[in-house]
């Protein structure tokens, strides 16, 4: 499949040099901007970083003094704007850079992609219905979820969706194969088995022999191991081709139809490389033929891979979907160098040949001995297992080695009735063979004797024992295989066998005349990302070609060559970079109270019934253990691009690979308007911790618990146990005020919504026993009915006040309850302490997070607070000359303040760019009028 371009590509807007403004910032005061100055005639790009406009204002449950509807009374300024045909709505989008000077700037910005087409969305919610993945909402300040598609809110303008998009998973990124794990696992999480394994299968064409065999390295990479273990993302995989139908690829080209050429290719070889690069290409259109020599397909899979292991039945289906496709013809028990050369598969009309040959040969090692009668060969051993040839063997055996192939010989030695010794020159830590794989050899009864290398093989004519010493180290300082042996401390094994399993080597006699040459390691020649070898219509891959390895690994280099000789053959060049490095590690955080939870991973038979026959020695996964371990995932990712959203769009608006857009675009004058970003407490660690302790949330969270659209529906209940409050404390400039955080400023608006949000919590808790109470340093009502308001507070809802000296107020968790106790001190300089159902931290304004790169990218100056400067005497101005600037990226201020600036601010851009027209106008010279 042809990979998207995701290169971010460039255009050029113009606005006109004198009549255009930029307002950066889409709240309630970036609107009323937008509109002041749409409605005088000049052109407005309204820029948001967000998905939607509104702001924080469309957060808020109330405004005060005046106790309206916070959405109410923002709607019809969000329709307003989106109807203007003066202005124009520029969502995702960020200011990258301003040039030029007032009344003829060009400002670049970068448009990030939503991935769904605005003008084609109808905002049915389908694709809603179908994401499987969820994650915080941001709107409802991470107390609420939506999913991967969202919309920010209901009434938000665009009334489209978005999807969010960090970097691939880390899972997804640690597959060889490249697999999308986190797409498979969010499907199981919701029991959509089938859908999963279609999403495995667009990397697997194996899916039930991997998920029993792979040694999974994706889940080394989960980062649910940091809470507590990683997602059983094998037993996932297994789980799925265990429950659903397994299903040809459909090849689908991004960007359009590919023409390909009417070609056969040969496979050589029918391991996991091949017949992935066999799956690839015949899903392409192209005639594949498979060439194996052995009488059945599978290679090192079917001979090398114990029955225990590998259910024959799950191998042999799987090949089957394979080869069902009416363009692959297989052609067994003919060996490719021998039977038919490469140069005369080539005469037959093969555009081309891929080699994936694997390694089904033992490495051999000098050993006095080793040609005794009884000494065999590991990879042969397992071969014969395999195809149930007879194996005669003594009652004991002694199994050198200490990978796989070890652990799997010892354990059909075991199942052949004989007593097993295990020897190898690595420490138990650092054996090759999988952790599990040793332990499931002990348990079924295998002894191990580490660090120790074979003497010499003993007996006359016929085994008896094998000779040991001891091995001091395996690899040198710089990790390279250099054994050294202490040759005085030996030992010796009695033995009827020894089965040596060291390594595995290739035959390459198949490349006899064909003018590849091996490579240094004895390998076959060919570029490692292309897979290419120095004769261009041969390339090789899997074990042949790397050396030994995993399936997964094998399946990797299966994909990379059918790409390789796609582009071969349709005469385009083979790309080199495959995008094989990991994405980086820009992921969404961890959830901060993510709950321990239960690993469910396949169980073993046991012991002693396993080794009496050879029957499947793990039980897979049942649907509810399936369903349970794939809800532990944490969506680093945030989508899991499984297309599930794609498949339910009824418009087709939806693509997943959009690219990142910049434009030029030109204006005159601009506003800066990006609003603020409240205090996060947890960060500070205040009072003990605020994230551990679940019933003490923020304003703005409490603001989401009464809203009516918010996670609580408007009812207003505790996050541990979702039981309504009869207490409420309110603890008041925390985040504010404080030299410590660098924030000795007052926030302005905390006073007044922590008495709007303690009456409101009166109006929606039922009866009259409800006690809400404010801490506070000082009350300050800096505006118009601001001192009625407060008084009324206390006359019409009951709400108390205390005086709480914020640097030693301090809150603890009772761990019985979950309530919280408030420990405050006292004007005469004593404490009190007060128990509460609730704490609700009053915190203040800060600068909102792009505000640094936003002002060095407009070239204006900020305060030692962060927020813009702006002239003392002349408020809007900023240091640079057409740049505007109001509301809380100034400093903190309410909505009436906000909008009183933002009316400001588009009257001196209106101003600037009338006289900047002014001056253009009188600048031109006409033509006196004709006689």
């Amino acid at each position: 499949m042809t990979t998207p371009d995701n290169s971010t590509s460039k255009a050029k807007v113009n606005g006109g040099k004198t009549g255009a403004v930029m307002v950066v910032g889409a709240g309630i005061g970036g609107m009323n901007a937008a509109l002041d100055l749409a409605e005088s005639g000049y052109k407005v790009y309204l820029v948001e970083e967000t998905t939607s406009i509104g702001g924080r204002m469309a957060q808020l449950d109330k405004t005060f003094p005046t106790n309206d509807c916070s959405m109410c009374t923002i709607s019809p300024k969000l329709i307003e704007v989106a109807k203007h045909l003066n202005i124009e709505i520029l969502t995702n989008t960020t200011v990258q850079r301003l040039a030029g000077e007032a009344g003829s700037f060009t400002a670049t910005v970068l448009k990030k992609p939503r991935y769904v087409d605005l003008e084609k969305c109808n905002a049915c919610g389908d694709c809603v219905e179908v994401c499987p993945v969820q994650v915080e909402s941001e709107f409802d300040e991470d107390m609420g979820a939506r999913g991967a598609i969202y919309k920010r809110y209901p009434q938000a303008i665009p009334s489209t969706y978005a999807i969010t998009k960090a970097d691939r998973a880390p899972c997804r990124d640690g597959c060889p194969a490249k697999t999308n794990v986190h797409a498979y696992v969010s499907l199981t999480k919701e029991g959509k088995f089938q859908e999963a394994l279609d999403v495995i299968r667009r990397r697997i064409p194996l899916p039930g022999v991997l998920g029993r065999i792979c040694h999974h390295p994706c889940e080394g990479e989960c980062r649910r191991g940091e809470v507590d273990s990683p997602i059983s993302i094998a037993a996932i995989k297994r789980h799925a081709a265990d429950n659903a139908t397994l299903k040809r690829n459909e090849w689908k080209d991004v960007g359009g139809e590919v023409e390909r050429p009417d070609a056969r290719i040969a496979i050589v070889g029918s391991g996991p490389a091949g017949l992935t690069a066999a799956d690839d290409l015949a899903a392409m259109g192209y005639g594949v033929t498979i060439f194996e020599s052995d009488r059945e397909l599978g290679g090192m899979l079917r001979n090398g891979i114990p029955h225990y292991r590998l259910p024959r039945e799950v191998l042999d289906h799987e090949i089957q979907v394979i080869t069902d496709a009416p363009n692959v013809e297989v052609k067994t028990e003919t060996r490719v160098g021998k039977d038919v050369t490469l140069a005369e598969l080539r005469e037959q009309g093969f555009a081309a040949v891929f080699i994936g040959v694997g390694a089904e040969q033992s490495r051999k090692i000098p050993v006095d001995g080793s040609d005794k009668e009884g000494v065999l060969w590991g990879v042969e051993f397992l071969k014969a297992v395999n195809q149930l040839e007879e194996v005669p063997l003594g009652e004991r055996v002694v199994v050198v080695g200490g990978g796989n192939v070890a652990m799997d010989v010892a354990r059909c030695a075991r199942r052949l009735g004989a007593e097993v010794a295990i020897t190898c020159l690595e420490s138990r830590d650092e054996m090759p063979a999988n952790s599990w794989e040793i332990e499931e050899a002990l348990e079924e009864g295998c002894t191990l004797h580490a660090s120790t290398g074979p003497l010499e093989v003993l007996g006359e004519g016929k085994v008896t024992g094998l000779k040991l010493r001891a091995c001091t180290r395996v690899f040198d300082e710089e990790g390279r295989f250099d054994p050294s042996f202490d040759d005085s401390a030996t030992s010796e094994l009695a033995a009827d066998q020894v089965i040596f399993a060291v390594g595995q080597a290739s035959n390459l006699e198949v490349l006899e005349g064909s003018g590849v040459k091996p490579s240094p390691r004895g390998l076959l020649g060919a570029d490692p990302h292309t897979l290419q070898s120095d004769v261009e219509w041969i390339f090789a891959g899997g074990d042949a070609q790397g050396g030994a390895a995993s399936a997964v690994e094998a399946i990797r280099d299966g994909h990379e060559a059918a790409l390789s000789i796609d582009c071969y053959l349709r005469k385009v060049e083979i790309p080199t970079d495959r995008n094989i490095k990991p994405s980086g590690d820009d992921w969404r955080a961890i959830p901060k109270h993510e709950a321990v939870a239960k690993r469910y991973e396949p169980t073993n038979r046991d012991a002693a019934e396993r080794i009496k026959g050879w029957d499947e020695v793990a039980v897979g996964l049942t649907n509810e253990q399936a369903i349970k371990d794939a809800s532990r995932c944490l969506a680093c990712g945030y989508c899991c691009e499984c297309f599930e959203c794609v498949r339910a769009c009824p418009a087709n608006a939806i693509d997943h690979f959009r690219a990142p857009v910049q434009e030029d675009i030109e204006i005159g004058s601009v506003i800066l308007m990006p609003g603020f970003d409240p205090y996060r407490p947890e960060k500070e660690g205040v009072f003990g911790s605020y994230r551990p302790m679940a019933n003490v949330v923020t304003s703005l969270e409490f603001e989401r618990i009464l809203s009516a659209s918010g996670p609580c529906q408007g009812h207003v209940i505790r996050p541990s146990d979702k039981k309504e409050p009869k207490s409420i404390a309110w603890i008041q400039c925390v985040g504010s005020r404080d030299r410590e955080l660098g924030t000795e400023y007052c926030s302005s608006v905390c006073c007044m919504y922590a008495i709007k949000e303690a009456m409101m919590a009166v109006d929606h808790l039922p009866g009259d026993d409800t006690e809400v109470t404010i801490y506070y340093n000082d009350i300050r009502c800096f505006g118009k009915g601001f001192e009625s308001y407060y008084e009324r507070s206390k006359a019409d809802f009951g709400v108390k006040y205390r005086r709480g000296l914020l640097p030693i107020v301090n809150i603890s968790e009772r761990t019985d309850t979950h309530n919280l106790i408030v420990r405050s001190g006292t004007d005469d300089g004593s404490f009190e302490e007060r128990e509460y159902d609730m704490v609700v931290l009053s915190v203040g304004l800060r600068p909102s997070a792009g505000m640094k790169e936003l002002a060095e990218a407009c070239g204006v100056e900020r305060n030692r607070f962060g927020f813009i400067q702006s002239g003392g005497y002349a408020p809007g101005v900023t240091n640079r000359e057409g740049v505007f600037v109001a509301g809380a990226a100034t400093a903190p201020m309410d909505i009436p303040e906000t909008v009183m600036g933002a009316a400001n601010v588009a009257g001196l851009a209106g101003g600037l760019l009338a006289e900047a027209r002014h001056s253009l106008v009188s600048s031109k010279t006409y033509p006196k009028e004709r006689d």
